[in-house]
């Protein structure tokens, strides 16, 4: 218990530190940059540089007052990749379930397919959100909305996209028919389309907490909660974003009719969000550009690549039908006209010419040669099974290689980001300076929140406060306030008896400091007024 907590010594994870300019900031970090290797192994800093007297800092800017999540500060790194491996098993297991329940869907048809694919996208970012929120730490809110776009996205573009490619026979690619892949492109298309713009408008869920429970709730602190916003994640709106993009470009060459499909659900996606943040989302924590580099460096160009790559194999597969022209004509007992039965039970006639050439079985499905043929090109025709003509071997060449050039880039950007910034960051000093110091000074501009730790918690409309705010002259620094009632009871601190006998609410909402023993346990949080004759920093 708290009590028992209380006597007991806990190492420092995090400090945040708020500067009055600008200048005073970068000077800090250009002092204290220091490498990876010497925060391992605490060595290479002058001793005055330490904090406490023996301690190597890894300094470093953080994000948004807004987007800390605190309850995960202390997480060691070996939780954090042991949680990330759990989750990630279990995102693989729940993306082989729903490719199971589309591929029997395709079987009934492909509207069906089309609503089990809409239903399973839908469900995909709240199952993600479990996930996270379950089984994984971040310290920032950015970190936690890109694990989840990352398993959204995957999730949503195998179901969306991939999974019809492999369930769908290699001849009936090109077909019309309830059952067959175009028909069931259409229908996600059309569903995505329709379905999450009207039910986005709709808000249903938020609807019935306003009008029906909100009313009905049994005191103000819960009917308040009824009337919040609907949260959102800007992760989840990339998605909708990627995964049209990704369908579109995956079946460019068999339904080029995708890019107008694409162009209004794009469309129509930008001024229902634009209305939906206006109207019905609540606010959401600042979570920086991480998503959106996330998305232009990888999950953008994963897109162009499969609009080469594929495009290549589907290029190659014309026409679809696994037959060989051969140098033979066929036999004189073939020519006439011949009834036949087709795959519908109906009868056709077919009429053979007596110079028609002789066909043969042969696989046009580069996708599922073996040994590989990768990239698609024309020379991974076998011997005597040629069948692309002249046009085609240079329209699957062009998008082949292109498509290793696309695969080049992108291994390069990875490599980059991933191998070589993290390497540098491990043995050399990474600190480098963005843009003109200048703006005004940190307590000039009211918009912007200090470092008050806090957590948010299911049913409350104010985050939880976990710290003593006596060290702080301008409480505005909280970020937010509660018109009718003080601080004091959106403070865990209270809650602990010792405390809530020793402490006594003043003007303001300001209180005397709890005793030492018990403090230990909660954040500190202090300030130190810049005033003018100080100097400027």
């Amino acid at each position: 218990n708290i009590e028992e907590l209380s006597t007991q010594t806990f190492e420092v994870s995090s400090v945040f530190i708020t500067y009055e300019t600008e200048e005073a900031q970068r000077a800090a970090l250009k002092t204290l940059d220091v490498s990876g290797w010497n925060v391992w192994r605490n060595t290479g800093v002058e001793e005055r540089l330490l904090f406490r007297g023996d301690k190597v800092l890894s300094l470093k800017e953080p994000a948004e007052p807004s987007s800390i999540r605190y309850e995960d500060l202390d997480d060691t790194f070996a939780k954090t990749v042991s949680q990330l491996m759990l989750t990630t098993f279990i995102s693989l297991v729940l993306i082989v379930g729903g490719a199971f329940l589309i591929f029997l869907a395709r079987r009934r048809s492909a509207f069906a397919s089309g609503i089990t694919i809409k239903i399973i996208n839908s469900l995909t970012p709240a199952v993600c959100s479990m996930l996270v929120n379950k089984f994984e730490s971040h310290a920032y809110e950015g970190q936690k909305q890109t694990s989840e776009y990352v398993k959204v996205t995957i999730f949503r573009w195998v179901s969306t996209a991939i999974v019809n490619i492999i369930i769908t026979p290699f001849t009936s690619t090109t077909k019309n028919g309830a059952v067959f892949l175009l028909s069931a492109l259409r229908a996600t298309f059309i569903f995505e389309l329709v379905t999450t713009p009207v039910l986005q408008l709709l808000d249903i869920g938020g609807n019935v907490k306003r009008h029906i429970l909100g009313p009905r709730a049994v005191d103000q602190r819960r009917m308040d909660l009824k009337f919040l916003g609907n949260s959102y994640t800007l992760g989840e709106r990339y998605t909708d974003l990627t995964k049209i993009l990704f369908l579109t470009f995956f079946y460019a060459v068999i339904f080029p009719t995708g890019f107008f499909y694409a162009f209004a659900t794009l469309a129509l996606t930008y001024w229902v969000d634009k209305y939906s943040l206006l109207r019905q989302w609540g606010p959401a924590p600042k979570v920086g550009s991480q998503i959106s580099e996330i998305s232009r460096d990888y999950f953008f160009n994963a897109a162009l690549l499969a609009f080469a790559i594929f495009g290549a194999y589907q290029w190659a597969g014309f026409p679809y039908d696994d037959a060989c022209v051969t140098t033979e004509n066929v036999s004189e007992v073939y020519a006439g006209t011949h009834t036949a039965i087709n795959g519908d039970g109906d009868e056709v006639n077919i009429t053979i010419a007596a110079d028609s050439v002789h066909y043969e079985v042969c696989s046009q499905d580069m996708l599922r040669f073996f040994p590989p043929a990768f990239p698609a090109l024309p020379v991974y025709q076998r011997d005597n099974e040629e069948w692309m003509l002249n046009e085609q071997e240079l329209i699957v060449a062009l998008f082949g290689w292109a498509g290793i050039g696309i695969l080049v880039f992108t291994t390069f950007i990875f490599t980059k980001r991933i191998v070589v910034q993290n390497i540098k960051a491990a043995f050399f000093r990474t600190y480098e300076p963005q843009g003109e110091v200048g703006g005004p000074r940190f307590s000039q501009v009211r918009e912007i929140f200090g470092y008050i730790p806090s957590v948010q918690l299911p049913g409350f409309p104010f985050p939880l406060l976990v710290c003593d705010l006596s060290g702080i002259q301008d409480l505005g620094l909280v970020g937010w306030k509660d018109t009718e009632r003080p601080y004091s009871e959106h403070s865990l601190i209270y809650d602990v008896p010792r405390v809530a006998e020793r402490l006594a609410l003043q003007e303001g909402g300001k209180h005397d400091s709890a005793t030492e023993d018990v403090l230990r346990i909660f954040s500190m949080v202090k300030e130190w007024p810049y005033e003018e004759n100080e100097g400027d920093n």
